[in-house]
């Protein structure tokens, strides 16, 4: 069977987290760090009566960004996919809440970042854990946290913005999942193309980062959250067969 008949791979995915890792943001990585065991063993739960477990391969990775403006060669901190829940926990180990000077940070220039990650090339057999593999052998996830506001464009070039994001998501096929504090800018970011937007309640007189501080430290209730992600994620690579 040559590449042009054979089937779209179901069931495998590429998931990278990309958090928000300024100073504010410590106790949501370490939240998303104590539950991580939980998000993983529901990506291999079986969906529905009967089901076979809907995802058969998953890699993941963590990745940092700050802000491109004032944190120097730290503002984004990449790590390299693993298939090893341990080497994942070290990645969010790894990470320290430091910087990020005004309240935007700089999630556009991530997520253009991530988007133009290299990809692995149609057929290859061997897998590069700095890179995507090939868009219809693997379902792409991004999923992001945070608690802050982000820049309308780029640090190094004021004239890319949203829409040059919007652009690079769509073109690379990843889906993206976004859990920040309810603000216009992300509603904006919601409308590309198989983006989920989490909004999360800021209660009166509550500021965005203590409304996320209290979002992932109900424990029960985000426990619960990566659970419904990773069904969410099982279930999309289950049921995609991604465009060649």
């Amino acid at each position: 069977m040559d590449n042009e008949t054979k089937p779209k791979t179901k069931g495998v995915a590429d998931i990278l987290f990309l958090l928000d890792a300024t100073g504010s943001m410590q106790s949501n990585i370490d939240a998303v760090k104590d539950n991580i065991g939980a998000f993983l063993d529901s990506l291999a739960t079986p969906v529905g009566f009967n089901a076979a477990a809907p995802l058969k391969d998953w890699r993941a990775a963590v990745y940092a960004y700050r802000d491109a403006g004032c944190d120097g060669d730290a503002w984004f901190v990449p790590n390299p996919f693993t298939r090893d829940p341990a080497q994942l926990r070290a990645q969010l180990d790894r990470i320290v809440a430091d910087g990020g000077g005004d309240e935007p940070e700089s999630l556009l220039d991530a997520l253009h970042a991530v988007a133009n990650l290299p990809a692995a090339p149609k057929g290859a057999q061997d897998e590069d854990p700095h890179a995507w593999r090939y868009r219809s052998e693997a379902a792409r996830v991004v999923v992001v946290f945070t608690d802050a506001s982000f820049h309308p464009t780029f640090a190094g070039d004021p004239s890319m913005g949203l829409a040059d994001v919007a652009n690079a998501i769509t073109e690379a096929r990843i889906r993206l999942s976004v859990f920040a504090p309810a603000m216009e800018c992300y509603d904006d970011l919601s409308q590309i193309d198989k983006c989920e937007y989490t909004p999360v309640a800021v209660e009166p007189g509550e500021t965005p980062v203590a409304a996320l501080a209290r979002f992932t430290g109900d424990r029960a209730h985000f426990r619960k959250t990566l659970e419904m992600l990773a069904k969410s994620v099982s279930a999309s690579a289950a049921a995609d067969a991604l465009e060649v």
